[in-house]
């Protein structure tokens, strides 16, 4: 086997993607690595192993899934020159210029081919090779490439592989697309480097790479998962600063009011009023939770859509922005929010809470993210545990088991709400009693899993664990 390890030597990597730049590029895309080996090697000494590594079937990559997207900007001379006034340089001014950065939860990426052999003078001529990169995506990312021997066993590193590898017996689950090199991709690169910087043409060398998808291997179970209200997930990003966890409530009631003022028609799924025999479109906030620095602040908000006719269908449809287009919300003291909606592709590159995956499963065992609230208030003599599998039950899902309830967060990052902070409105009266749980259903169950009288505003949306917490 083969595998180059990667270790990036600051807490930060810094590297946009070729089709967002404003995004950062997590985990680094394969042909980023190959095209840092293609700008230290010497062409016509090193160009057999580049172009072994070019015909060879993409690698699995080890990385930590989860990583805290952020964006850095600063003030940097340009590189036109023209008249000014700066000091220092001459003809040179200043421009505002950003960098996105991924922070995350381990600094080292591993590319292995598990079918790749290497001679020993090809082995140690990859290994001075890969010593020789002093970076990753920018110079601001300084780190450490070596050739090793086998992979080591990280807990904190997810398995990623190309659909193209997956074992038999198991099932594919897609979590990204990732550029890779081609047969043809280290004379494309040089090519593309000439034409920029020798002869001033237009194009970029990083923008070369083939997408591969990428995914998680499940073990194929006979277990039956069980569905939840809601089939569809629409994802929009929320442009601007950090809005805090806590406005939800408002955020989602402001997205709602959005979505009737854009809708041909006012249907019951979209406005609520109706016999309880409908299940109403839900309003999800989208919180950082999870990571051990997740503060729980809001990265998006994605309209959780039911089973509807064909006609209602069309009226939700026809109310949500495009891909890549934008929708204003007015949510009172916050002022005007710009939600952008996401594709399936640009929210598998972007942050973790943007993820479809990371509200649905499917899990057998999930915890509150914000604190659900109960469909009435509570009595002395009632059982609580009853209660919140009541409600459960009436947010369309399986009758679970109550491993814990709290008033506290129990998961990183989740929101310890105030109880006005429950309420849609700033002077709505009266809350009702709100908690955090954890559920254990009998069998798997694909979410979202959102519950609670507040279901449809976001309060009670859970997110899944990988293993199941012990009862206290």
């Amino acid at each position: 086997m083969l595998a180059i390890k990667c270790t990036l030597l600051t807490d930060t990597f810094e590297g946009g993607q070729p089709r967002n730049p404003t995004a950062a590029e997590w985990p680094p895309s394969w042909m980023r690595v190959f095209s840092a080996l293609v700008s230290v090697a010497d062409p016509g000494v090193d160009d057999d192993l580049l172009l072994m590594l070019e015909e060879s079937d993409p690698p699995v990559i080890h990385a930590a899934r989860n990583a805290l997207m952020t964006h850095r900007s600063a003030f940097v001379p340009v590189n036109a020159t023209g008249s000014t006034k700066h000091s220092t340089l001459v003809a040179r001014t200043n421009s505002e210029r950003g960098w996105a950065r991924a922070i995350p939860q381990h600094r080292e990426v591993l590319y292995s081919w598990p079918d790749l052999s290497l001679t020993p003078d090809q082995r140690n001529r990859l290994d001075s090779l890969c010593r020789r990169v002093p970076y990753l995506g920018r110079s601001t990312s300084p780190a450490i490439f070596a050739v090793v021997d086998k992979t080591p066993e990280v807990a904190a590193l997810d398995r990623l592989t190309p659909e193209r590898r997956v074992s038999d017996g198991v099932t594919f689950v897609y979590a990204t697309t990732v550029r890779c090199p081609f047969p043809g991709a280290l004379v494309a690169l040089r090519e593309a480097h000439e034409a920029k910087y020798q002869r001033g043409e237009a194009g970029d060398p990083w923008e070369i790479g083939l997408g591969v998808d990428y995914g998680i291997e499940r073990e194929r179970t006979d277990e039956k998962i069980s569905e939840g209200p809601y089939p569809t997930l629409v994802v929009f990003a929320i442009e601007g600063g950090q809005l805090d966890g806590r406005h939800t409530a408002r955020v989602t009631s402001a997205t709602r009011r959005a979505l009737l003022a854009r809708a041909v028609e006012h249907i019951p799924s979209l406005h609520g009023h109706h016999g309880g025999d409908v299940v109403q479109v839900a309003v999800l906030g989208l919180p950082f939770v999870g990571h051990e620095r997740a503060d729980g602040h809001l990265v998006g908000v994605a309209i959780a859509i039911p089973d509807l006719s064909r006609e209602e269908l069309s009226v939700v449809a026809g109310a949500l922005p495009g891909i890549g287009e934008s929708m204003n919300i007015t949510a009172g003291p916050l002022g005007v929010l710009r939600l952008r909606r996401i594709s399936p592709l640009d929210a598998s590159q972007g942050a973790r809470a943007l993820q479809p995956d990371r509200w649905t499963g499917p899990a057998r065992t999930w915890v509150t993210a914000l604190p659900m609230v109960f469909d009435r208030f509570l009595k002395p003599s009632m059982d609580i545990h009853e209660e919140i599998r009541r409600a459960v039950v009436s947010s369309g899902l399986p009758a679970p088991d109550v491993l814990r309830v709290e008033r506290r967060p129990l998961v990183a990052g989740a929101l310890d709400l105030a109880p006005h902070d429950t309420l849609r409105r700033k002077d709505q009266k009266g809350f009702k009693p709100y908690r955090h749980v954890v559920l254990r259903f009998p069998g798997a169950v694909e979410g979202p899993v959102v519950i609670g009288s507040m279901r449809h505003y976001g309060l009670g949306l859970c997110v899944p664990v990988p293993e199941e917490p012990a009862d206290e």
